[in-house]
């Protein structure tokens, strides 16, 4: 759900972006999304509630994890500091997956600040 919710984000953002509804803003180190539409402030929301939905199945979760690790579940996250990533994994593959796709999101963000 929160990955269905953070896609859709993306997407009204896109379009709000091309309609001129959100700006993007560095604050010292850190990018900030300004939304002065409907739109986008929609996808600001969406992302606000896919954040929610992300650690409310992270908190359910948690009675979980001992029965996941007999299945071989790996995760890993991701703490953006500004433009640095810290990467953080149960095994080497899927930090080096975690780390390639916080360079790609850093890449974006950067490439936004650009234009």
């Amino acid at each position: 759900m929160a990955a269905t919710l953070l896609l859709s984000s993306a997407a009204l953002a896109w379009m709000a972006w091309e309609r001129g509804e959100v700006e993007l803003h560095l604050l010292i180190i850190f990018p900030v999304l300004k939304a002065s539409g409907a739109m986008g402030a929609a996808s600001l929301l969406l992302a606000f509630l896919a954040f929610v939905a992300f650690v409310y199945a992270l908190w359910t979760g948690v009675s979980q994890v001992g029965s996941d690790r007999a299945r071989g579940t790996s995760v890993a996250g991701v703490i953006m500091i500004g433009p640095i990533p810290i990467v953080l994994g149960s095994d080497r593959r899927t930090a080096i997956v975690a780390l390639v796709l916080a360079l790609a999101v850093l890449m974006i963000v950067v490439l936004l600040l650009l234009q």
